[in-house]
């Protein structure tokens, strides 16, 4: 991998390397664009302070405090050791798999080279089969790559196979799946958002309306049922301004680091949704979907399941750049009617800047903006995470939303609060 301006080669060899130890030994879910995330990183730091070379390395490559843990460890044992890294090698994420029914041809070997020095020059290359992930067969989303290894002087037998490696090139790649969540705590949750729904107060609309109980008196409706008692007005017709009905928009961060968190608050959301129709739901992780329509399609009474939801689920975050796509999805329906929910750890890996704008917006159209998180609920909670902080000056609340417990409290607190 190419070093960026100011690296030396050596040092993006160890980072490399390091990048795949990462990998191999603990699963982590890295490949060449999170290596090359990591030397841009370190382009913008003091590479000879060992902290802060640690910190920009930490920020890239880990997704959940367990993997943060993991990674100290490995970066005190490998940037420790005596003598120079081996050559990098990048595996697949998963082993290569046979299609059924197709008879795999077996690839020629290569011939032997005459200045080999180590086993791993002497293996084949990987062949396409048996590179990426298996998920995506896009070719606009690859690279080809001559072998690590390869000689320039492999052009010269016209005969001999080209041997490749496919990349996908995404530096915060989706898991995706499908979701499926049991019904035993349902009840639960349609109770926590029950208690939320008659707990928001908007005030009274601005247009007047028959009631039976009003502050102005209706004439023409008044008049017409004089009519039908030989012009006595018995009956008396007002108009008044009803109480504004509330909206509701739930946006779900569903990346890696939120774990079991995203599969209770996506359950949530669903209980909400049953509760009042005017309920949109969105999820994102690296890209961001619409759930709403799974949600009315799921039919009532029975554990939510919902098919494969791409990029919104199980990969990397990006909170500004989905919450500012967000905003201007939903620009004619957000208004002052409108409580937004951002249900979110805050660890985001996006720009700060889209992070601001996009709560601007919000903030300036909605009602209430009101952040849940997860990590709010851990004893001595800091905002310390940076799309948080940036959230900060336009959020209503910032509660806990760590367990049940703190779903059956959100109304009280939101209360309490003065964010309803």
């Amino acid at each position: 991998m190419t070093a960026p301006d100011g690296l030396s080669a050596d040092l993006a060899a160890r980072v490399t390397a390091f990048v795949t130890r990462l990998r191999v030994r603990h699963g982590f879910l890295l490949g060449p664009g999170e290596a090359g995330d990591a030397l841009r990183a370190l382009g913008a730091v003091n590479v000879l302070r060992k902290r802060e070379v640690r910190d920009a390395l930490r920020c890239v490559l880990t997704a959940s405090p367990e993997q943060r843990r993991i990674f100290d460890q490995e970066f005190n044992a490998f940037f420790r050791r005596d003598g120079e890294p081996p050559p990098p090698t990048l595996p697949p994420v998963l082993p290569q798999t046979e299609a059924p029914g197709v008879e795999q041809e077996e690839q020629p070997p290569l011939p032997k080279q005459a200045d080999e020095g180590s086993e791993e020059q002497k293996k084949p290359a990987p062949t396409p089969q048996d590179s990426g992930d298996g998920e995506d067969g896009d070719d606009a989303d690859m690279a080809q790559a001559q072998p690590l290894g390869e000689s320039d002087d492999a052009d010269d037998d016209p005969d001999e196979p080209a041997q490749t490696i496919r990349t996908k090139l995404s530096p915060n790649a989706s898991g995706g799946g499908e979701f499926d969540a049991a019904e035993g705590d349902l009840p639960e949750l349609l109770r926590a958002a029950s208690a939320l729904v008659r707990a928001v107060e908007l005030g009274r609309s601005r247009r007047v309306k028959p009631m039976p109980r009003g502050h102005k008196l209706d004439a023409r409706r008044t008049l017409r049922a004089a009519a039908r008692t030989a012009g006595d007005p018995t009956e008396l017709k007002w108009l008044g301004r009803p109480r504004r009905a509330p909206r509701f928009l739930l946006v779900l961060d569903g990346s890696r680091s939120m774990g079991r968190d995203a599969t209770l608050l996506l359950r949530f959301a669903h209980a909400l949704h049953l509760r009042s129709r005017r309920v949109e739901v969105y999820a994102f992780s690296t890209g961001l979907t619409r759930l709403t329509p799974l949600l009315r399609g799921a039919p009532p009474g029975k554990s939510l399941h919902l098919p494969d939801l791409g990029e919104a689920w199980g990969g990397g975050t990006r909170i500004g750049a989905n919450l500012l796509k967000l905003a201007r999805q939903e620009r004619e329906h957000v208004n002052r009617d409108t409580l937004v929910f951002i249900l979110s750890d805050g660890l985001d890996t996006g720009a700060t800047e889209d992070m601001e704008r996009a709560m601007r917006e919000l903030h300036h159209r909605a009602a209430r903006v009101v952040w849940l998180s997860p990590l709010a609920a851990t004893p001595n909670y800091q905002p310390v995470q940076r799309a948080v902080k940036a959230a900060l000056p336009y959020l209503d609340a910032l509660l806990p939303a760590g367990g049940m417990d703190d779903l059956h409290a959100l109304a009280e607190r939101l209360k309490r609060g003065g964010a309803l």
